[in-house]
């Protein structure tokens, strides 16, 4: 069951080209919003798969104090922009072909290790908490969201995309919590070091996913050799991710799939932080992150 739900969960990725980075490169160039209303709804299916399933949103660590959360979210947001990706994204490029994703796993698993054999790891009490609102409320509010975003996206098709994306990776990552508690996007390669046996089948099955995802999309699969520079960047971005995630803790996966679904105001706090670092950065140099479907 866990290598399936990470399958569709990459599938998804890959299919519906999700990322922050991109979803903040439409809105600050383009001034199109509509695809961070697909990663709130994300959140929302989140929820709605956690409250059907009589299972409470757990992190595996306490929140860091708003000092330190506040600058691994800048910190965090600044590795998405040098990776060009946030962790969905780099999960969906990697299915493209460009394997150079695969050095911003590296980068984070490299910071996990890290931290892993000086004692980082410290076993924290996991914070646990049911959703703040009931289905029904939930339903209304995710119902709501996407005939707001319908109005705005203004394609029927991609609208179908992203909203069978974002539902597949909100209800299957809210499956995978529940079957293993220490599953992260994030940390995919560094939950091999907590959880050995599920940890190595999520990462296999969802970088799967992506690829047939791809495969199926283009007809046709080519890897693409990356430069010297393309590693750097990937790896430098791991590396700041990965530091990131560390100290809040968790990835943008993380604060969307976990902290938003248990009314975390520490995840809120954390994803604008990211989103307005990256922003920044974008209005100030630009980016070349774009939709591939």
């Amino acid at each position: 069951m866990i290598g399936g739900l990470s399958f569709v969960l990459g599938f998804a990725m890959n299919h519906g080209s999700i990322c922050t980075v991109i979803a903040t490169t439409e809105l600050i160039e383009q001034k199109r919003p509509a695809r961070f209303v697909a990663l709130v709804e994300c959140a929302l299916w989140a929820a709605i798969g956690y409250t059907v399933l009589g299972a409470s949103p757990t992190m595996q660590d306490v929140w860091a104090p708003v000092i330190y959360l506040a600058a691994a979210a800048c910190v965090f947001g600044v590795g998405i922009y040098v990776n060009g990706a946030c962790i969905f994204g780099s999960v969906g490029h990697f299915g493209n072909g460009d394997i150079d994703f695969g050095f911003t796993f590296l980068g984070v698993f490299a910071v996990l290790c890290f931290a892993f054999l000086i004692g980082g790891e410290v076993n924290q009490m996991p914070v646990s908490a049911a959703p703040p609102i009931g289905l029904q409320l939930l339903i209304l509010a995710l119902a709501a969201l996407l005939v707001v975003r319908f109005s705005v996206f203004n394609s029927g098709k991609n609208f179908q995309r992203l909203t069978l994306a974002m539902c597949a990776i909100g209800m299957t990552s809210a499956v995978i919590s529940v079957l293993a508690p220490r599953f992260s996007i994030t940390t995919t390669i560094g939950s091999i070091l907590s959880i050995p046996v599920a940890g190595i089948l999520i990462f296999i099955c969802m970088f799967g996913g992506s690829l047939v995802s791809a495969r199926l999309r283009n007809r046709r699969f080519v890897l693409k050799r990356p430069t010297r520079l393309d590693i750097i960047r990937r790896m430098l971005g791991g590396l700041l991710m990965g530091l990131g995630a560390l100290l809040i803790p968790g990835g943008n996966d993380t604060l969307l799939l976990v902290g938003f679904p248990m009314g975390a105001w520490q995840a809120v706090l954390a994803y604008l932080l990211i989103v307005a670092t990256l922003a920044l950065l974008i209005a100030r140099f630009g980016s070349a992150a774009r939709s591939w479907s």
